[in-house]
């Protein structure tokens, strides 16, 4: 009796010894918590990194979105926006904007200032040529304007020097500026579901003979 005793103290103290040392910050820290409520978010604005609004049926967005100004990463997709408010430029710390299947057909000027962007998914927006606006975003590092209607790559896609993934597939392409080779950095290509003929393919793959191409 005494050694089960003596075995359950033992167990006692093990655990409670284990457990002061477990680490003290499980709670969720503020750059990890998905706010998913604009009502929330506004809350205390400047401690919002991770803002979820998909598929919340959202057909604007409020002026003041601009007061999350250490926001990192904004999810529009799947809503029913046609514009963003041009206080968008007011992110300057955002890093990901994903605005998939929208109906915006342009973006707000002040984009440019969104210099620490690296993703940007405008797929699914029925647009028809590709913004200059984005060009301007030197930082980006993945962009994504598949299932649109785009007919042509703009020779200014040359200043996405840091650009590493482009997805334009499904799109009205036909061709592609040659100096779409000085993207040094593009590892992935997807070109699917496009117009291109065989020797554009092929003029394509030797002006990018590092990046996988997906045809």
């Amino acid at each position: 009796m005494k050694t089960i005793i003596l075995m359950l103290i033992l167990l006692s103290t093990t655990f409670c010894s284990f457990a002061m040392n477990m680490p003290q910050d499980t709670v969720v820290k503020d750059e990890d918590k998905v706010y998913s409520s604009l009502d929330t978010a506004f809350m205390n604005p400047a401690k919002v990194y991770k803002l979820s609004l998909d598929n919340s049926e959202l057909k604007s967005l409020p002026d003041n979105i601009g007061s999350f100004v250490n926001l990192r990463e904004l999810g529009l997709m799947i809503n029913n926006l046609t514009k963003l408010p041009e206080s968008l430029g007011k992110l300057t710390n955002l890093q990901k904007l994903d605005l998939f299947q929208n109906k915006i057909k342009s973006l707000p000027a002040s984009i440019t200032n969104l210099q620490n962007l690296e993703v940007l998914d405008y797929s699914d927006n029925g647009i028809s040529k590709i913004p200059e606006c984005i060009f301007a975003l030197k930082n980006l590092k993945r962009l994504i304007l598949s299932s649109n209607n785009i007919g042509n790559v703009p020779k200014n896609i040359e200043k996405l020097v840091n650009l590493e993934y482009l997805d334009l597939m499904g799109n009205n392409l036909t061709k592609l500026p040659d100096n779409i080779a000085k993207l040094t950095y593009l590892r992935h290509l997807n070109l699917r579901q496009n117009k291109f003929s065989v020797k554009e393919k092929q003029k394509v793959n030797s002006l990018l003979p590092t990046t996988k191409v997906k045809w």
